[in-house]
């Protein structure tokens, strides 16, 4: 996509500090970490949605994404590397790999962070189930 921010990352027109790459994605720090080694792995064609995604190409992804992961645990031994699927600020699939420590402010990420939500668990299974 002509505008799109991650396209222009990985074809070179915007700089980066890319630690991966393979023939389906690479992986570059992200330019607002939330942590120290906070990347991001894109996927080389453009997509939105990790669900739009085929389930090969959706191995290679997560593959890649494991590989950051292990770089990130042996580069600073947090307590946690986590991972998030992401394609919304950013109309580019991504997966956002960064280190986590017990107490910091993702440790409880989501429900520490946000108002808890009143739901009717059985009537929620039922309506996903049917989906």
């Amino acid at each position: 996509m002509k505008d799109c921010v991650l396209c222009k990352v990985v074809t070179g027109e915007l700089p980066s500090h890319k630690i991966y790459e393979d023939d389906y994605c690479i992986g570059v720090l992200d330019i607002t970490p939330c942590a120290p080694g906070h990347c991001l792995i894109v996927p080389k064609k453009h997509v939105e949605k990790f669900y739009d995604l085929s389930d090969e190409d959706l191995k290679k992804l997560f593959s890649a994404a494991k590989k950051v992961a292990k770089k990130i645990k042996v580069a600073y031994n947090p307590d946690h590397v986590c991972i998030f699927a992401r394609g919304g600020r950013l109309p580019h699939l991504h997966i956002a790999v960064f280190q986590s420590n017990e107490g910091d402010g993702v440790s409880g990420f989501p429900q520490s962070n946000f108002s808890s939500v009143k739901v009717d668990l059985a009537a929620s299974a039922e309506k996903l189930r049917k989906a």
